[in-house]
Order: C-alpha cells, then structure tokens, then sequence
C-alpha cells in the first residue's frame, strides 16, 4: 500500500505507512469511506441519481402504453406490436456487455451524461414518428442506453457507500429506482384517453404522442441532474487522482455529518504499489476483461457450479418471461376487453378472454365484419382511463410486495418456500385467466402473475448470492440478467404472434413453462465452493 504522492516514472511512489497508526492519518478508500458516514450527501446523490435509473426503466415500460393509441397511425399489428415491445430488451442483450469495457476510461458520471444526452433526443423525437420502422429504431438504439449507462446507477451509488452501509442503501434505493415502473402508467392514465389533437409546426400530436412527450421530461431531468453527480472516489483513484478522491472524501464528511471539511481525520489514501497514473491501452486491458469473462463462462458451466447455474438460469428465464410478457401486454389486452361488444353476443356462457380478444366480437368492429378485408382495417380502439389505473395498482403492488419478499426472505427456508408459493399462485392464474368469467377476475388473475413473478425474479437474484462463490458472482449474475432480457424477448415474441393465431395456446404456454419453473423450485442447489 502506498500514499498519494507521485514520482517522475509515471506512477505513485510507495511510501511505508502503517495503516493502522491513528495518528498517521493514512487510510484506505473503505475506511475513508467509513469515516464520512451517512447523512445528507447519500441522500441528495440519491435523489440526483433516480431520474437517470428511471430513465432506462421507462424506455423499456412506454411502449405498452401506447400500442393501442398508435395501432393506426403506426401500422400495427399483434407481431409487429410484439417485436416493437421486445426490441429495447435485444438491444440490452445485444450491447450491454460492451459497457463494462468502455466505464474504466470514461467513467460512469460522464457515461450518464452522454448517455441521457443522446436518450432525451431520441425521446423527443419519438413524437413526431409515423413510421413503424423508424420507431422500431429508436426504440433499439434506447435500448442499447437502457442496457448500458441507466443500469450502472446502482454501481455507480455504491462506490460512495462503506460496507457496513451498502447492504441498507442498496435495499431502499432499488425500491426508490423500481418505483419507476408505476409512472408511465399515471401519465397513460392522465393523458391517452384524452381525444385533443394539436397541430405544431404542421404536425398533428395526438393523446398518444404528448404522452411521449412528457415521459421523456424524465430524460431531461435525468441529463440535468446527472450534470451535478461527482465523479466516485473509486474511479478517482483508479485513474491516479488521490487528491481529487480525498477532496471528495472530506466533502461528504463535511456536509454529512456537519463538520469542517479539514477537520476529516484521513489526510492521505493508500493505494495499491505501482498503481500506474494512466489507464492502460484499450485493447490491452479489454482483451484482458473478455479472457477473464470467458473463463469466468467457461468455468460457471463445469462441475460443480453447473447444476446451481441452471438451476438459477432456468428460474430466471421463466420468471422474467413471465413478469415481462404480462406487465407488458395487460395493459393492451384490457383495452381490446374493454371494448368487447356484449350485446352481439349470444352465446348461453360468459365469453372466455381469448373470445373477447378476438377483433371480431369488439364493438368498434360491428361496420367491418361484412367487409372481405377486415383482417386489415384498422381498428381504432375506445380507451378508458380504468385500464391504465389499473395498470398503476398492479405496477405499484409488484413494487410494494416485491420489496416486501426481500425483507422476509433472510433464510433458505423462507426463500424457498415464498418462491414455491409464488410459483404456483402463477401458474394457477395462467392457466385460470383465460376462463374467468368477467374482466375484474381476468385482471385480478393477471396481476397476480406480474407480482408473484417480480417476486421470484428477486428471490432468484438472492439465491445466486448463496450458492454462487464470491470470484464467479459477478459473472454468474451478469449472466441472469442476459437470461432474464432473453426471457422477456422470448415472451413477447411468442405471445404476440399466439395472440393473433391461437391465444389460448399462449396462456397455457406460459403456464406450462412457469410449472416446470415451481416444480424445479424445491430443488434449490446448496452452496458451491470452487474446487
């Protein structure tokens, strides 16, 4: 270990200390971290932060909010609605690894700038779209910001947290960040039901376009606050900034605890020997992370961790399949409910949610159905604004008892049991929904399967901290995410196209996958330790 000081061959000069001397005041970044406490400066860095996690949150959340306003004007059918849901989560697939690479020599601070800079264009551009395609692309390249930059802020928060703080900060701050989901759906509700159309710059924005509009406000926002946002003690450090890293120190200690900033009892940060002042070459020390992660891979998929990786991977995929695929198309389907025509229909039992789905028993088809092209006209759908509050109950429900399941699952016991519960409450809905006898209980159903699948998602990211040993958890957890976002392509995908050529088979598909899933969860894999 080594003080801050530097010497003419480029790199920090080692100076003995000993750490351990108080009257030295030589610290490493953990104690000096120790040292500033917890108060104001978490807070408002917090408070700074959320708008660009919720950034990323709302570009994946948007979309289904809009299908039914846009059907028209955009040209959009059950398959074109589901790939246009499921294009952001490709991108995050796609490119979220690249990030990791291009953080060290950026930073993370500045990734949220250019990132929310680029974000906020593409957003307000959005509005103006009439083109599916053109749509299509944006909401890629948002994506690839959503997989990248926006999901960093939890990282990036916790490199301003000492230890024995970080376990509490992340648990109130990831619920502070998933709080996100639940706005999109008061906007909708505020906003998309509405019939005005106003004309700028001679173009028409409807309801479904100022939605956009005032969503990406969160965007800007987020650029704005982002702006403030210092860069992390850490990374100062890493890139052979120690005087800048222990201003910072001194700062949070002065504004958190009230005390003069030269007061702070570390005067100087020890750092590892030989710590070079510059980062090395971008190819070098990339080539040296994907070595790393490949073996990392390679390793996570032998004995003995093989078992406890598809074990987590195969619970993650149904999960986020499910939570995915349900909070993204509730929204949609209750609307078509919502406009079933129930005096055309003659039948002497309630109509079954597939039959009120199908386009033909909807009211606004009635002057259609004698038309040889009804599959395609356009149909323009009634919204009622109880569907999007609805949405906002459930989003907020999946939130509130999400967070909850993280506080009662302290032991094995309690995880596996709340994940088989979960489970099976899922896959009694999926397979329930499509027969329920009225559209309350087809919602209550559905909402049913978006909270309890929030739930295992959590709970399978807390296994994974058991079972997985400390060097491979990264890795290991990385590679649910990309599973998870895999999942949620898949189940869009799928039940977009099932919708339009067998729905039913889509219910039963995903109650099929999510028994599989609750059969699988009360074999939870024990601890691994690295051979």
């Amino acid at each position: 270990m080594v003080t801050n000081g530097s010497s003419g061959n480029g790199k920090i000069s080692t100076i003995n200390v000993e750490p351990d001397d108080p009257l030295d005041g030589a610290a490493d970044i953990e104690r000096a971290l120790t040292e500033t406490g917890y108060g104001k400066f978490n807070v408002f860095l917090l408070v700074a932060a959320l708008p660009v996690a919720w950034a990323g949150i709302f570009d994946t959340t948007t979309t289904a909010f809009f299908l039914a306003s846009a059907e028209c004007e955009l040209d959009l059918t059950f398959i074109r609605k589901g790939v246009l849901v499921s294009i952001p989560f490709i991108a995050m697939t796609l490119t979220s690894f690249l990030w990791d690479h291009v953080t060290p020599y950026v930073g993370k601070r500045n990734l949220f700038v250019l990132g929310l800079l680029a974000d906020s264009i593409l957003n307000i551009f959005s509005t103006s779209v009439d083109s599916y395609y053109v749509m299509l692309l944006i909401k890629f390249l948002s994506g690839i910001l959503a997989g990248g930059p926006f999901s960093m802020v939890a990282a990036y928060l916790s490199e301003f947290h000492a230890t024995k703080y970080k376990a509490n900060f992340t648990r109130w701050g990831g619920f502070a960040m998933n709080v996100a989901i639940v706005f999109p759906a008061i906007i909708a509700f505020l906003i998309t039901p509405l019939t005005f159309v106003v004309n700028v710059f001679d173009r028409r924005y409807s309801a479904w376009r100022v939605y956009l509009l005032l969503c990406s406000i969160v965007h800007v926002v987020g650029l704005v606050t982002a702006s403030t946002l210092p860069q992390s003690p850490k990374f100062l450090l890493e890139i052979g900034k120690p005087n800048e890293a222990l201003k910072l120190l001194g700062k949070m200690y002065c504004i958190n605890l009230g005390k003069p900033a030269d007061t702070f009892p570390i005067k100087r940060l020890l750092i590892w020997k030989d710590l070079p002042l510059s980062q090395p070459s971008l190819f070098k020390a990339n080539a040296d992370k994907l070595r790393l992660a490949c073996y990392n891979t390679k390793l996570l998929f032998s004995s003995p961790y093989l078992h406890a990786v598809a074990f987590l991977n195969f619970l993650q995929f149904g999960s986020m399949l499910g939570f995915h695929t349900m909070r993204l198309w509730v929204p949609h389907m209750f609307i078509i409910l919502n406009n079933f025509d129930n005096e055309r229909w003659n039948k002497d039992r309630a109509p079954t949610m597939c039959e009120m789905l199908d386009r033909r028993n909807t009211i606004p088809a009635r002057d259609y159905l004698d038309c040889p092209g009804f599959d395609s006209i356009c149909i323009q759908w009634t919204i009622r604004a109880t569907v999007y509050q609805n949405s906002a109950i459930i989003a907020s429900s999946a939130v509130v008892f999400s967070f909850l399941a993280g506080i009662i699952t302290t032991t094995k016991f309690r995880r596996k049991l709340i994940m088989a519960a979960a489970f099976f409450l899922s896959v009694v809905s999926s397979f329930g929904m499509n027969w329920a006898q009225s559209a309350p209980y087809m919602l209550t159903l559905a909402s049913a399967i978006i909270v309890t699948m929030r739930i295992t998602g959590n709970i399978v990211t807390a296994v994974n901290v058991d079972v997985i040993p400390i060097p491979l958890r990264s890795t290991s957890l990385n590679m649910l995410t990309a599973v998870g976002n895999v999942g949620a392509i898949v189940g869009n995908f799928a039940f977009s196209a099932l919708l339009d050529v067998d729905c039913l088979v889509g219910f039963m598909g995903i109650g099929g996958l999510l028994f599989v899933c609750f059969c699988a969860s009360f074999f939870h894999p024990q601890s691994v330790r690295g051979s």
